[in-house]
């Protein structure tokens, strides 16, 4: 367990600190000259191209490289976000033109060969973007790491297949435009990142919730190869079903039907305009993600990792206790429609040590549809040699514990970042939080660093299917336990498939 470090600063000692001096820092690279920001040792260089825009004849094709551009070009602040419909205010203007990365670098490593780590933000393939106040760098690239944060393609824009665009171009690849930009992120990487000060040959991909899948889908892309040496996925195996081509031309073809019902081939379908195509509907609505379409990703995503068919990289994997907070009332009757076979839930489940009925349901719920494939995963990526350390976040900070029963969806990623403060009333209890904000930054950047997040005074065990042991992040600070939840966890398994309701 580490000790708790407390910080007190009152408002009008931190109103009264000097500003902090921001200079600007200029480097060459072979993308061309970009100038950043430096700031407290720790360079930034914000809104940098990596990819054309995928806009006019561009739209619905994979990513096109982008020239070298002459001059000098200012990455001082953000790129727009991709298209997508809103949920919450937005991180900054919204266009098709959305390509672009960010990076954080710890001063030292423009003369240093430091790892990488490649985050892809979640957001059901349909929202969010590299820009958001939560993906901000600098605390996490301060753990020895460059940090770089990338936009993708985002639901109708970044996951359309439909008829006329297959048979524009059938031999592919299709439909996942917004897998194809992580990939084109990631090749950006490859050729530049040593000019920032980084090491193509340590990158590590990572992401949460829809970044998670993401990472676990190009884990069996045979196009990812050679373009990230570790992985790193919380909370992004779902059960949900993979979509097949079939079904996502057929939502495809619906959706252009709604937009212009004379649209009918391609070069139709690119001049319809983005707001049109954006719709005001929900900012969840409509079924576009990703899809096997034979080339990004040639078969069901479950079966290629039980088959082994997947990058044998060192994975980092995990989930958080109470998924389910996240998405609402999911679990809801499920004591009701499983009829006798509750018995069998409540023979092993405590419903987070309440034994009422409506947490058994969320704790069963969170484990059907994320916590049992997440070790599936994870015993699998084992199983064919890949050196994998399973995780598991149930810490609450303190004034939350009295109404909500373990960690939601996401809760994970505030302790990484450093920006417990942005979370609900979480500004009065950073100096709580601290010491989990320590673990998890020191944890992952040991393994971006080094492929495995333990130290002889901080085990880790790697996951031994004789004896399997995870690590968690509790309340109580980071203990390794054995067989975890295990009869729990081979019941929630055995049930049928659940899907959030957004």
């Amino acid at each position: 367990m580490r000790p708790i470090i407390l910080l007190c600063l009152t408002p009008w000692i931190a109103a009264a600190a000097a500003a902090p001096v921001v200079n600007t820092v200029t480097l060459k690279t072979p993308a061309g000259v970009v100038r950043g920001a430096e700031q407290d040792g720790l360079r930034s260089f914000l809104g940098v191209p990596y990819a054309m825009a995928p806009v006019g004849d561009l739209r619905w094709r994979a990513p096109q490289p982008l020239p070298a551009w002459s001059g000098t070009r200012d990455a001082l602040q953000f790129g727009p976000q991709c298209m997508q419909g809103q949920r919450g205010p937005a991180a900054s203007a919204m266009s098709e033109d959305c390509l672009f990365l960010n990076l954080w670098v710890p001063g030292k490593g423009i003369m240093h060969r430091l790892p990488v780590l490649v985050w892809v933000h979640g957001g059901a393939f349909k929202v969010g973007s590299a820009s958001q106040p939560l993906y901000d760098g600098a605390s996490l690239a301060r753990a020895g790491m460059i940090v770089v944060t990338l936009n993708y393609r985002l639901g109708k824009f970044g996951f359309l297949a439909h008829p006329a665009l297959t048979q524009e171009h059938p031999e592919g690849p299709l439909g996942n435009y917004g897998l194809m930009d992580i990939l084109a992120a990631l090749k950006w990487v490859q050729t530049n990142i040593k000019s920032f000060g980084g090491d193509p040959n340590k990158v590590t991909l990572a992401g949460q919730s829809a970044g998670g899948a993401a990472v676990y889908d190009l884990m069996s892309s045979p196009l990812s190869a050679g373009l990230y040496a570790r992985a790193i996925i919380e909370s992004g195996v779902f059960s949900s079903a993979s979509t097949t081509m079939a079904k996502a031309e057929s939502s495809g073809a619906a959706a252009a039907l709604s937009w212009d019902a004379n649209a009918k081939d391609a070069a139709a379908l690119r001049k319809v305009s983005a707001a049109r195509i954006q719709g005001d509907g929900p900012a969840l609505a409509g079924d576009f993600g990703p899809m096997i379409d034979g080339k990004v990703l040639p078969e069901d995503v479950a079966m290629a990792f039980d088959e082994g068919k997947i990058a044998s990289v060192p994975l980092l994997i995990g989930s958080n206790s109470y998924e389910v907070g996240f998405f609402g009332d999911v679990g809801k009757g499920l004591a009701q429609r499983l009829g006798p076979e509750w018995r069998k839930v409540t023979a092993v489940y405590d419903g987070y040590g309440t034994n009422r009925t409506e947490l058994i349901e969320q704790q069963l719920a969170t484990d059907m549809m994320i916590t049992a494939p997440t070790r599936t995963a994870a015993r699998a990526a084992a199983a064919h040699g890949s050196p994998t350390f399973l995780y598991y976040y149930s810490y609450v900070r303190p004034a939350q514990r009295a109404g909500v029963p373990g960690a939601s969806h996401m809760d994970e990623v505030y302790a990484l970042f450093g920006h417990m403060n942005l979370m609900a009333g979480g500004s009065a209890e950073q100096a709580d939080a601290l010491p989990v904000v320590a673990a998890m930054q020191e944890r992952w950047a040991r393994f971006v660093i080094k492929g495995n997040p333990a130290t002889k005074s901080e085990p880790w065990p790697r996951l031994d299917l004789e004896n399997p042991q995870l690590l968690e992040f509790s309340d109580g600070g980071e203990f390794v336990r054995e067989n975890f939840a295990g009869d729990r966890l081979d019941l929630a398994a055995a049930m049928p498939r659940i899907e959030p309701a957004r």
